[in-house]
């Protein structure tokens, strides 16, 4: 039953215009002092009429039909109010679970969910070449701290200094933190690395973290990013190359490697990859053959030259600047990169598919990746205008004094904040102090990583922050979206309906034995058998077996014994089955004479029945058990009757139907 109220909670959550659309203010329904509108009434009548626009035209009749559902309604939640059933715990903790789900399309920005999947799109349609040089910083360290700010600020002069001329790739292998800009000198365990001076190769959307990404987007070629910061530290980013995207790559390559690092071996290694360019070019080879013949890349030349699929990213930019100029089957110019020099030869590209078709492997990209935190992100700054936040920095600068190392352990109290009780920041008329915020802190101080005071408290500002905005907006809903407030007060309304029903009329109905019986006793002519016969059908594969199964039975012989004889070779020659039937009940009974004894072969489609009757049973009442469904369904009904009729007189109710006047035709 209770599945029933959800279900017709579920239905009533349709658009609110019946309400928005006409000043429904005056009162229609009063019970004891509490009134009811006629929006309210209005508004659930339109919805679960099939007019949730309330531009029908509206029929007296059923309005009235309709009008005495809903003082029954009003009264049962009235009562369940009046016996303080909306206060208990359980009530409460339901409700509140209900108007957390209902609230959550109101505390995001959904406009930019689209904006964010589009630009994801968008640059998966490019592929991007860029280095980067990095200062570190560790993840606990403010934005305004002295060792942020000086890897800032070591940044903006080395963005001078490419800007007027200087080598990234040289400034990269002097001042970059990420190891693989440097050159590496040979150890035990490998030879000499040589530093890619920041060379990031080509990438997509996706494969670098959020921030890094869009920095480089937005970076044009040829120009410096302004310093940005990541999870790593701050990076500045210069963008080489943007080109359209290659997406999943297969190509065949031959590849001569140098036999020295001299430039003697570096000659002859590029004379052999022009000569093979030549006898391709020329016929005397495909490129196939010349691959197996001549490649130093033995694992790809035994298959002509076919590498496994790869992405941008996968390879060194050089091999993808080449690909990227190639059509299907055309073979690049000699081509060197660190691996020695290459003739590539594209075999197909597979691109991103179309937006609409993508888009479910989209959003799965999305929700695993940090830019989907720019919907909150968005929707909190959406709020902040919209309560005209405002905020006072001085003040927060002011409480890093009263913050100290009893954080780490999580023993700091909001008392030493005690006399710190100006205003952080405000939002409408509601401001929050120093002392608020004290009071996060106390309750909030987890710390995983041991960072700056400075840090830790930015962070847990932050927190606060967002988490007031949020709660802030929570705590207007009602007032400023007439439709959730009405929402939430069906569910609170139909949470309390089923608590009251189930007490007095559903559960009642089910405890209540001794009530049962006697309603039973009182109405079970109500509940009766029609004339039955008790009856074997059997089921049989053809005539000829039905005519035998006849006469078994003419002879006395029972049904054990019959299965047995008949079913000696095939266990489905012949099913049967012995109960009651009422007349209606069974198609195969309505068609043989109700009288005791064998019928003749019915025929039902392509199968035979014999139908044996034993008893004739005349008409009779059910008793409870055989009928208790029902009866208990009618017993419900009995209840609520009285239940209503009691309702009606305990509490004072009054229909002012003259407000309807206008509203509906005759």
């Amino acid at each position: 039953m209770k599945q029933l109220v959800v279900l017709l909670l579920i239905m009533l959550i349709v658009p609110f215009a019946a309400i928005s659309q006409k000043n429904y203010s005056k009162t229609l329904l009063t019970i004891d002092q509490d009134n009811y509108s006629l929006g309210e009434f209005m508004y659930v009548f339109n919805k679960n009429n099939g007019n949730a626009n309330g531009n029908s035209v509206i029929e007296k009749k059923s309005v009235n039909d309709y009008l005495d559902l809903y003082v029954n309604f009003r009264l049962k939640v009235k009562e369940a109010e009046d016996r303080g059933m909306d206060t208990g715990t359980v009530f409460k903790r339901e409700l509140d679970g209900y108007r957390q789900q209902l609230a959550k399309p109101y505390l995001t920005d959904k406009s930019i969910d689209d904006v964010i999947l589009k630009e994801a799109y968008e640059r998966l349609m490019w592929d991007v070449r860029a280095s980067h040089i990095l200062i570190s910083v560790p993840k606990d360290v403010s934005d305004n701290d002295s060792i942020a700010k000086a890897a800032y600020n070591q940044l903006i002069d080395i963005r001078k200094k490419v800007i007027a001329g200087e080598d990234f790739a040289i400034m990269a292998k002097k001042y970059s933190d990420d190891p693989s800009a440097k050159d590496q000198a040979a150890n035990r365990n490998r030879g000499a690395v040589k530093g890619n001076g920041g060379d990031l190769g080509y990438f997509t959307a996706f494969y670098m973290v959020y921030p890094f990404e869009s920095a480089a987007y937005n970076t044009k070629v040829g120009e410096v990013s302004m310093p940005i910061r990541t999870q790593f530290g701050y990076h500045i980013i210069k963008v080489y190359d943007k080109i359209p995207e290659l997406g999943k790559i297969e190509v065949k390559h031959i590849n001569v490697k140098p036999k020295g690092l001299d430039e003697a071996s570096e000659a002859k290694a590029k004379s052999k990859i022009e000569e093979i360019a030549a006898e391709i070019n020329s016929g005397a080879k495909t490129f196939e053959e010349a691959a197996e013949q001549y490649s130093d890349d033995r694992g790809s030349a035994s298959k002509g030259g076919l590498l496994p699929a790869f992405e941008v990213s996968r390879m060194v930019p050089e091999f993808i600047s080449a690909i990227s100029k190639l059509k299907n089957d055309e073979v690049s110019v000699p081509v060197k990169t660190q691996y020695g020099w290459h003739l590539i030869k594209l075999v197909r590209t597979i691109k991103t598919p179309d937006y609409d078709s993508y888009l479910p492997t989209l959003k799965s990209k999305v929700s695993r990746d940090s830019r989907s935190n720019r919907s909150k992100e968005a929707a909190i700054n959406k709020f902040k205008n919209e309560f005209s936040f405002k905020e006072y920095p001085k003040n927060l600068e002011k409480f890093y004094a009263v913050i100290d190392s009893s954080i780490y352990s999580n023993k700091w109290k909001a008392e030493k904040a005690k006399s710190f009780t100006k205003t952080l920041f405000k939002l409408g008329k509601t401001k929050y102090t120093q002392q608020d915020f004290a009071v996060y802190v106390e309750k909030h101080q987890v710390m995983k990583h041991k960072g700056t005071f400075r840090y830790f408290t930015d962070k847990l500002y932050t927190q606060w922050v967002e988490k007031s905005v949020i709660s802030y907006k929570d705590s207007q809903l009602e007032e400023q979206y007439p439709e959730f407030k009405m929402l939430v007060q069906e569910y609170h309304d139909g949470i309390l309906l089923f608590a009251i029903s189930d007490a007095e009329i559903w559960g009642k109905a089910i405890k209540d034995t001794a009530g049962l019986q006697e309603f039973y006793e009182a109405n079970k002519d109500n509940y009766m058998w029609k004339e039955r016969v008790e009856a074997t059908i059997y089921k049989c594969g053809n005539d000829s077996i039905a005519q035998q199964v006849k006469k078994y039975l003419s002879e006395g012989v029972n049904s054990d014994s019959l299965a047995s004889i008949v079913n000696h070779k095939s266990a489905l020659s012949l099913q049967y089955e012995t109960s009651k039937y009422e007349e209606g009940s069974n198609d195969i009974i309505d068609q043989v004479k109700h009288e005791v004894g064998v019928s003749n072969v019915v025929k039902e489609g392509k199968t035979y029945f014999v139908v044996d009757i034993s008893n004739i049973i005349d008409a009779t009442n059910k008793s409870l058990d055989e009928s208790r469904g029902l009866i208990t369904a009618d017993y419900q009904n009995e209840l609520e009757k009285k239940w209503i009729a009691k309702l009606k007189t305990d509490h004072k109710f009054v229909i002012h139907t003259e407000v309807l006047e206008g509203e509906i035709s005759e």
